[in-house]
């Protein structure tokens, strides 16, 4: 009877064992369904992401080929305007060319407020200074420079920031320069050819050392007058001076002489220097911008075919 009971129990403890074993089974089963279950979901939903991220890639990659094109028509438009610019300054050029070689100036309206400062003498070691007071009024001015190869950036320097160089005299020597006719034009060609390798610009105005009716050379400006102007040059001489060619100018002396000298005048060429000892000059200018400023004249450069002839002490072609 023992041994009948060991056996039951044994088969108990078997069968048991065999629940225990398919409950783990299917608990397993079950888990292992709900992980697939979950996994298929999830690649569900990441393929759902996938699509949304190709869909916004694709959009993406029209609007930026959309920019492209945006961008690609701009480009055509500005290289268009910059043809269209050159075409225009070719014909500007051939306009100017034409009027020079006429003889016909671009005169200022009469009822036009415009005064052209102008510079003699320099480049000196001072010149930076005029410029950065130029600027400082957003203003520019014209420079009749004379031979100063120590200074080359100087020269430079003065076109960079649009201002605009014009001729004086390579050696400033009166001698030497009114010495004839062939001496003033070799004095002259000099520092032309200087300027215009070093700047790149080409002067088609000068000013006499001493202005037109120089004592010096006052038999022979005439016929250089004439024969500049068959050439493209015109001279300058100006309406009103600062007075700095004088050592006892002061800044006070130079304000009011502008003054007294600008009245009632529409159309002024403005008269100082910039050579190295002219402080006086440069401690003025602000105050001579400000004074042309409030009496509502505006700030020409003198270049190209301006009409200069208020601004000339001889009739050279009588």
């Amino acid at each position: 009877m023992s041994s009948k009971n060991t056996r039951k129990s044994k088969m108990a403890k078997r069968v048991l064992l065999m629940s225990g074993i398919t409950c783990v089974m299917f608990l397993a089963l079950v888990v292992m369904t709900i992980g697939f279950i979950k996994v298929k979901s999830d690649n569900k939903q990441n393929a759902d992401k996938v699509k949304e991220l190709n869909k916004s890639k694709d959009s993406y990659s029209k609007e930026l080929e959309s920019v492209n094109n945006e961008k690609d028509d701009l480009n055509k438009k500005v290289t268009e305007l910059e043809s269209e610019k050159e075409s225009l300054a070719d014909k500007n050029a051939e306009l100017e060319s034409v009027m020079t070689a006429q003889g016909i100036k671009e005169k200022a309206a009469a009822d036009k407020k415009i005064v052209y400062l102008t510079f003699d003498d320099g480049p000196s070691d001072l010149t930076p200074q005029f410029l950065d007071a130029l600027d400082s009024y957003g203003i520019n001015a014209t420079f009749f420079v004379t031979y100063q190869p120590q200074h080359e950036d100087i020269y430079k320097d003065t076109i960079a920031r649009g201002n605009s160089i014009q001729i004086h005299t390579a050696s400033h020597d009166y001698d030497k320069v009114y010495a004839s006719e062939e001496a003033y034009i070799a004095d002259f060609n000099e520092i032309f050819e200087y300027v215009k390798n070093v700047t790149g610009t080409t002067p088609n105005y000068f000013r006499f050392p001493g202005g037109s009716t120089n004592s010096y050379g006052k038999s022979i400006v005439k016929s250089i007058a004439k024969d500049m102007k068959t050439n493209g040059y015109d001279f300058v001489d100006w309406n009103v001076s600062v007075g700095d060619g004088s050592a006892k100018a002061t800044k006070d002396s130079i304000i009011a002489k502008i003054q007294a000298e600008s009245e009632g005048k529409n159309h002024i060429v403005m008269l100082a220097h910039d050579s190295g000892t002219k402080t006086e000059t440069l401690a003025a200018l602000p105050e001579i911008i400000e004074y042309y400023k409030a009496n509502g004249y505006e700030f020409g450069v003198i270049k190209g075919n301006l009409d200069v002839s208020f601004a000339q002490f001889i009739d050279y072609e009588n």
